[in-house]
């Protein structure tokens, strides 16, 4: 019997379980656990019983695991940013320019206004005070792996002479913070409850059309051959 169709599917995201060891099953199903409650409850009011009761395992085992809840929540947005990753490498690798950096800014906006990530942040500067590693192990998963992301995609359009950068780490960091700009703090600060799909597309183009402008190559310039 054939099954009704049922219209257009969201992206599968990446099995990052498939060929797993029952260790690292075990992993996966404390973390997706560990991430319903902290949608549910934020970093700072989610418990390590609460994390355990939602995985199905004893807190013996989860502390088998990790150390504490910091460390939980910072593997949680550790496989989140790979996800992403995963993601978005398939989407974007045989764009041109304008149209790859459109799309990591789509994403990317709508990573930051996501209620789960707003957490993220907010827990990453309470508790970077208190537990260095935490504030680092965030940075590194990730404001640094947008930047590894599109680094290499911006190196490669100066050596084609379309854009000109001196140092691609640094204009990729330019690149989100045009992304991000009001968008960032009105989420964080609660100024705006939720962003309209169209404004966040508005923002996308307005930042890579600023950034695209601000490094247009000079008339004439050719591509990068030193």
């Amino acid at each position: 019997m054939n099954q009704p169709d049922r219209g257009p599917r969201d992206p599968v995201e990446p099995d990052l379980t498939a060929g797993a060891t029952r260790a690292e099953r075990k992993l996966s199903q404390i973390l997706d656990g560990a991430r319903a409650v902290f949608c549910e409850q934020g970093f700072g009011g989610a418990s390590v019983d609460d994390i355990a009761r939602r995985a199905g395992i004893s807190k013996a085992t989860m502390y088998r695991y990790f150390p504490d809840k910091a460390a939980i929540y910072a593997e949680v947005l550790r496989r989140d940013c790979q996800r992403q990753a995963m993601l978005m490498e398939p989407c974007t690798q045989r764009l041109p320019l304008e149209e790859h950096l459109m799309e990591h800014a789509r994403r990317y906006l709508h990573l930051i206004v996501s209620p789960f990530m707003q957490d993220v942040f907010r827990a990453a500067v309470a508790e970077s005070g208190r537990t260095p590693e935490f504030g680092r192990d965030f940075y590194a998963s990730g404001p640094d792996k947008g930047r590894m992301m599109v680094a290499p995609i911006l190196r490669a359009a100066a050596e084609r002479g379309e854009i000109a950068i001196d140092d691609a780490d640094f204009a990729a960091n330019q690149f989100f913070a045009l992304c991000a700009a009001e968008v960032f703090y009105k989420s964080l600060f609660g100024v705006v409850d939720a962003f309209p799909e169209e404004e966040l597309e508005e923002k996308a183009r307005v930042a890579v059309t600023t950034f695209l402008r601000a490094h247009a190559p000079a008339k004439g310039a050719g591509p990068d051959t030193a």
